[in-house]
Formats: structure tokens, sequence, C-alpha cells
């Protein structure tokens, strides 16, 4: 029985190249629709998983996942214009405004942005970093905090890609 273990848990190991790739093609698509509803998961986080979501030409975005059991799309932040960021909270779907300005010209500058609207903020703290075989880098660990007005809020840990249209 131990053995069947082993050979499951390198047969995950060696999955998870592709795994990577399948996720960020999922968030990297093409096309210019609306996203539809995600399915809702149920692990106690009120964020719900993101579907596909598209980049224009040029235009580069910031795809987070939450790792681990339930793992799912919970992020996405468009360049612009204007910058944003989406993420389905309470079975909703948030385009919430970068607050602070325009996001610099190398998105790897910046791993503390805020996203919000007056009712919900979204703060990153990322550690970005090159990767090969990724033109535009990885999350390779940080953090979602969400606060609500009226104090109420939570934090997740993220990963994640930089990717352009």
């Amino acid at each position: 029985m131990r053995r069947a273990g082993h050979i499951v848990a390198r047969r995950v190991a060696r999955g998870l190249p592709i795994v990577t790739l399948l996720l960020a093609s999922a968030g990297c698509g093409g096309g210019g629709a609306r996203p539809v509803a995600a399915a809702a998961v149920s692990d106690g986080i009120p964020l719900g998983a993101l579907p596909r979501q598209a980049l224009g030409t040029g235009q580069c975005g910031l795809f987070l996942w939450k790792p681990g059991a339930g793992a799912r799309l919970v992020l996405m932040a468009k360049s612009g214009p204007p910058p944003f960021a989406r993420l389905i909270l309470d079975g909703r779907t948030l385009d919430l405004p970068r607050l602070g300005g325009d996001a610099p010209a190398d998105a790897t500058a910046d791993v503390t942005p805020r996203y919000g609207d007056g009712q919900t903020t979204a703060a990153l703290d990322l550690t970005i970093e090159p990767r090969r075989g990724l033109s535009d880098g990885a999350v390779a660990h940080g953090s979602l905090r969400i606060e609500r007005a009226g104090g109420e809020g939570f934090v997740v840990p993220v990963s994640g890609l930089l990717g352009c249209g």
C-alpha cells in the first residue's frame, strides 16, 4: 500500500507542469466575451472560481489562484486602460478599479497593488520571479487580502502568472 501511494505521488509530481500549463492557458485565453458565472466552491472562503478570462492584444494581466484544496482562479487584474481587478465575492462578479493611479509599465515592479470601489478593497502582496519557459514571470507566493466596508475581511495565499496578449 505504501508503494502505491509513492507511485501516485510521482505521477502527480510529474503532472504538475501539465497542470500549470493548463491553468495558465485557462487564464490567458483569447476572445473578448464577458465571462460567464463560475462554479461555486465550498471551502468556507467566499471567493468564487473565475471562468476563463481574455486579454486583448497588447494587454497584460495578472492571474492568481488559491492553491491547495479547492484550488481555483480567484483574481485577474488587467493593466487597462483602465486598470482593474476582477474577482467573484459571495457569488457576485466585481470589477474593482485600481487605487493609486495607473499600473507601472513593468508589471513585475508593482508587488503591492490595491483595488477597490468604496465597499470592497482587494490588496495584494506578491513575490514575482522570472521563470524559465515563462516570458512574463510567475508569482512565486503572495497573499490576497479582502476588506469590506464595516471592517470584515480575510486573507488567502495566492500564486499565479503574469501574461500579455
